[in-house]
């Protein structure tokens, strides 16, 4: 397995088996034959394994497909519990007992690398009556105060920390408490959604007053618009909340009798009380034909489709914290293929991601994807059987064999793609030809200095003079940079330079491709005002979105500085 220095450094310090004093163990070829084997250890037979092994091993060792972070870190150590699944949504019950037992579930899922989401709409309002005690109840936001100290103090797998995704409906009477809640700056560990529902979009696009209610009561009436503003000012001010479409989500359930009202931390995987999923992504930065500039469409294929079988492997011989977790997982069977490198391979194609061109060969090689993924997932189902809630699935009305619920999620893919190498995380632009990045390993502050590959390969070609891109490495950007061709200008644009309604547009074309959804910011400039999120916001419901997430620059301070 070929890495980079910096994909090497990661390896070593989250995914390779360590000794008792710490002491790295194991190589990237040994890490890959070990999740391959505990992929293929479920196949019927010793042939069947042996073969199965291979081909998943050759698979990532080619970087073709990069399983996620709990997959590297767990699976086939036997030190560790064999936990595979990235995203869990835990239900929230409005009682202290289950309040405290799901947090300690919490925990224990955190601990082996899975980001959790919670709808906390059922915790009753801040000041009712607690009939037992007489007291007042605190009210969600408190709620989230105690699950983020709790985060805080759990570094997940032994990589990070904890990671919350809050969600609140935009009904419940404590939405504007919610909705500002990050201000004090003690909430770090989680992020906040805001669960919006059709009517009232539709109360809002009619300028009509909106109803906070709970347990049957209404308990204030506003106007729609004034509790929008109040979401705006503070996705505008500090990127929190983005927005949850929920009856979007719920239109697109698979199984639905079984509601989907929370999403995993980043937003892109709606799951049911107790329901995990499994991710990976398909590196299309490897998916161009050796010696040529097109897309090698049977390797993208054929990757696609074993990364299914791979997938569904593991969620038949992963452990999982609790017993009801590991039923809900293997009823519902839901793997999440997602893409990485997007930009990389578009910048190899000479096509500008900001581009018409761009948005149309992304989304063909997406639709590409969604048929072979759906296809070997029916051909799974046929040989082992439909995911066992098919019966209760949309799938049963026309008796189209699934073996799993749902199949395609795409990821941010942060960790994964510094492993794979690629300069584009999931469905993102890069985020600038110069950058510089700090992370945390071993407990100090590093710094990576980053200075596209790519576009120095571009330079080289084209003679461009190391004078300028000295210039363009201490800028961060080649925009208008003095010596850089204005073909080069136009393909090596950074997050940061690409129209915010580009960076929709992307998210808006693959979403028609993706069974769930897509983790993507949204990038504005410093000086955009509140009425650009607003028009974000407006178009990415009208446009089918299930959710949808804005950064301006420079509103919070961040860990990346673009320019060296």
């Amino acid at each position: 397995m070929k890495l980079t220095s910096d994909g090497l450094a990661i390896f070593n310090a989250r995914y390779a088996a360590k000794d008792d004093q710490g002491q790295v163990i194991e190589t990237p070829d040994q890490a890959v034959a070990r999740i391959s084997q505990a992929a293929a250890r479920v196949e019927k037979d010793k042939p069947s394994r042996s073969y199965w092994q291979g081909i998943f091993a050759d698979m990532i060792d080619r970087r073709w497909f990069v399983p996620s972070t709990p997959i590297w870190a767990n699976m086939g150590k036997p030190s560790r519990q064999q936990q595979p699944a990235a995203c869990f949504v835990l239900e929230l019950q409005d009682d202290l007992q289950a309040m405290y037992q799901t947090l300690l579930e919490s925990a224990m899922i955190a601990k082996y690398g899975g980001g959790i989401g919670y709808n906390f709409s059922p915790i009753r309002p801040k000041g009712d009556l607690i009939r037992t005690t007489k007291g007042c109840a605190s009210g969600p936001v408190e709620l989230i105060r105690l699950y983020n100290c709790s985060a805080a103090m759990i570094k997940q797998g032994g990589i990070r920390q904890g990671a919350y995704m809050a969600i609140l409906d935009c009904s419940h009477p404590d939405i504007l408490d919610f909705i500002t809640c990050k201000n004090t700056g003690e909430i770090s560990n989680f992020t906040l959604s805001v669960g919006i529902s059709d009517d009232f979009m539709q109360r809002l696009a009619r300028d009509e007053s909106w109803e906070l209610h709970f347990g049957g009561r209404t308990r204030k009436t506003m106007p729609a618009l004034e509790l929008w503003q109040s979401i705006l000012a503070m996705a505008w001010s500090r990127g929190d909340p983005g927005l949850i479409f929920l009856d979007r989500i719920q239109e697109a359930n698979p199984i639905p009798s079984r509601p989907l009202r929370a999403t995993n931390p980043c937003g892109e995987q709606p799951l049911g009380h107790g329901e995990s999923c499994l991710l990976g992504s398909i590196n299309l930065a490897q998916m161009l034909e050796n010696g040529s500039e097109d897309i090698d469409w049977q390797r993208l294929g054929n990757t696609a489709r074993i990364a299914v079988r791979f997938l569904d492997n593991l969620i038949e011989s992963g452990e999982y914290p609790f017993d009801y977790i590991t039923e809900n997982t293997r009823a519902s069977r839901k793997i999440g293929i997602g893409i990485m490198g997007l930009h990389d391979l578009l910048l190899r194609l000479q096509i500008p991601y900001d581009s018409l061109e761009g948005r149309k060969t992304s989304s063909r090689i997406m639709a590409y994807i969604r048929t072979e993924v759906h296809a070997a997932s029916a051909e799974l189902g046929l040989e082992k059987g439909n995911f066992p809630l098919w019966e209760q699935s949309i799938f049963v009305r026309d008796h189209s064999p699934h073996r799993n619920a749902s199949c395609l999620t795409i990821a941010p893919t942060g960790t994964i793609s510094v492993l794979a190498g690629t300069e584009g995380y999931g469905i993102e632009p890069i985020f600038a030809v110069a950058y510089s990045k700090q992370y945390i390993q071993d407990g100090r502050t590093k710094t990576l200095n980053v200075f596209s590959p790519l576009f120095l390969a571009a330079c080289k070609e084209r003679g461009i003079s190391a004078a300028d891109l000295k210039d363009v490495a201490a800028r961060g950007s080649c925009q208008n940079a003095a010596g850089i061709p204005e073909d080069l200008q136009r393909l090596y644009k950074g997050a940061r330079e690409i129209d915010p309604l580009d960076h929709l547009a992307m998210q808006v074309e693959l979403q028609k491709h993706v069974d769930n959804a897509i983790s993507k910011t949204i990038n504005l400039p410093a000086e955009a005002g509140p009425e650009m999120v607003d028009h974000i916001f407006r178009q990415a419901w009208e446009q089918g979105l299930k959710g949808i997430t804005v950064f301006r620059a420079s509103s919070i301070p961040g860990v990346i500085k673009v320019g060296r």
